[in-house]
């Protein structure tokens, strides 16, 4: 995603080098990004509603809260704050717009500074190779992604009526694939994302400090809202390029963290409440090392990889940190953006032990 933006800016630099044209310019045709998704997405009409399937997801957001409280705890939030928000069932091609209109609000930095500049042939080329890369990269992800939770960034409300979903056909046909007790797996998938939302919920200083990474990743120090001059746009998209890869590495580490913790708790509460949980814990496993060379490299493509590298470490370094000084120990991470380990202590977890002792 990152090299897709950079790649879609850099058009900007290269535009002062040809004529511009008397037209606002435009990095990404959003209906041109929801056509190409909802064509690859494998899914020809929305999935259609059913009564009994809502109630089933809200009985299992209400039984598993309870245990996810005693489990986690109530954070810095203020009293009476509401954490866990509502769980609802989507289809492929809802997943598919509900993340299209979250991309249009985490570019919406960007798509200001855009405003600022004329258009040009060569941002009208970057334009049609960042679209088709994002639809494509959405449609092909629409048919594996199983739960995801919104955490209304950028200060908007949740794009749904809920902001943590399961990806219903997806979580079917992986309980039939592998002979799932499909209830089951709902429930220990609604754990994972469940805990996404205590994460940000719970601790509201996070959100604000994901939401300056991702500015800084987009647009750099373009973000103050006047035009920009050619020199500002070299040195930003240069120089100023190493500040931009030090907010991405600060994001590796934050995502890292929060998909480590919530895969700890998610098998831990897991262990103790499904009957089933070593045949789903198998069958994990083997989703996430039991892929074909076309998989590989689409993972590879869309950074991807790297996303699920996210999981093995992060979840490596919460148990490394639990295991050395118990739950108090791995609850300094959530005390402020001071305490969030950096990219080398995820993959050192001795070395956040040894600060947290240290202070």
């Amino acid at each position: 995603m990152a090299w897709g933006v950079a790649i879609g800016v850099g058009a900007v630099v290269l535009r002062e080098l040809v004529r511009p044209r008397e037209e606002t310019a435009r990095l990404i045709d959003w209906g041109r990004v929801e056509e190409i998704a909802l064509a690859r997405c494998g899914e020809p009409q929305d999935l259609a509603g059913d009564l009994a399937r809502d109630q089933t997801y809200q009985q299992i957001a209400a039984e598993l809260e309870p245990l996810l409280v005693e489990a986690l705890g109530p954070g810095t939030a203020e009293s009476g704050s509401r954490v866990y928000p509502g769980l609802t069932a989507v289809g492929r091609r809802q997943w598919v717009r509900f993340n299209i209109r979250i991309f249009r609000q985490m570019f919406e930095p960007l798509e200001g500074l855009q405003r600022l500049i004329p258009g040009s042939l060569i941002l009208s080329f970057g334009q049609k190779g960042l679209t088709r890369y994002l639809g494509l990269m959405l449609g092909l992800l629409a048919r594996r992604v199983l739960g995801q939770y919104d955490p209304a960034l950028l200060g908007r409300e949740p794009l749904e009526t809920s902001s943590l979903i399961l990806v219903e056909p997806n979580v079917q046909a992986w309980a039939q694939k592998d002979r799932l007790p499909i209830d089951e797996l709902r429930r220990w998938l609604a754990m994972h994302e469940m805990t996404h939302a205590w994460e940000f919920r719970a601790h509201p200083w996070l959100q604000a400090y994901f939401e300056g990474l991702l500015k800084e990743v987009l647009v750099g120090r373009l973000g103050d809202g006047r035009r920009p001059s050619r020199l500002e746009l070299i040195r930003t998209l240069t120089i100023g390029v190493g500040q931009q890869w030090k907010a991405i590495s600060k994001l590796q580490a934050v995502m890292s963290l929060l998909e480590g913790y919530s895969n700890l708790i998610m098998n831990e509460v897991g262990r103790r409440e499904l009957p089933h949980f070593a045949l789903l814990e198998g069958a994990y496993r083997r989703r996430q090392e039991q892929r074909t060379p076309l998989e590989r490299a689409f993972l590879r493509l869309t950074g991807m990889e790297m996303k699920l590298r996210q999981y093995v470490l992060g979840e490596r370094f919460c148990r490394a940190v639990r295991d050395a000084g118990g739950r108090q120990l791995l609850a300094r991470v959530w005390e402020g953006p001071e305490w969030l380990p950096t990219m080398a202590e995820i993959q050192r977890p001795d070395l956040f032990i040894a600060r947290a002792r240290s202070r």
